[in-house]
């Protein structure tokens, strides 16, 4: 199977380096991550950040939660099992490239 094959079977998604990197964010922890700490962990802007959540969230990829803490908004993201699902398919096909690259 060609390289470009095996890519094209990957989330379209998650060719974006953004998007991509919010997802191994919220894949990595089993516990939801706040809007603030994704914006300095990846060092976005609020509106850069807003618009991939958004995108990634109508993909059924996140869940988004808001809510009010002491009369302050608190956006959360959490991974869902399709997200999930998707960051293991996309390492798959990673791997499955590198394999021969890396000589096994």
């Amino acid at each position: 199977m060609k390289p470009v094959d095996l890519l094209t079977k990957t989330h379209p998604l998650l060719a974006d380096r953004v998007r991509l990197a919010i997802m191994a964010t919220l894949a990595a922890v089993p516990e939801p991550v706040d809007f603030n700490t994704l914006l300095a962990s990846l060092e976005l802007t609020k509106g850069n950040l807003a618009s991939h959540v958004r995108r990634l969230e109508q993909a059924g990829l996140i869940e988004v939660h808001k809510e009010f803490i002491d009369r302050k908004p608190r956006t959360t993201y959490r991974c869902t099992s399709e997200g999930l699902a998707e960051v293991k398919n996309y390492l798959e096909k990673v791997e499955t490239l590198l394999t021969p690259i890396q000589g096994g």
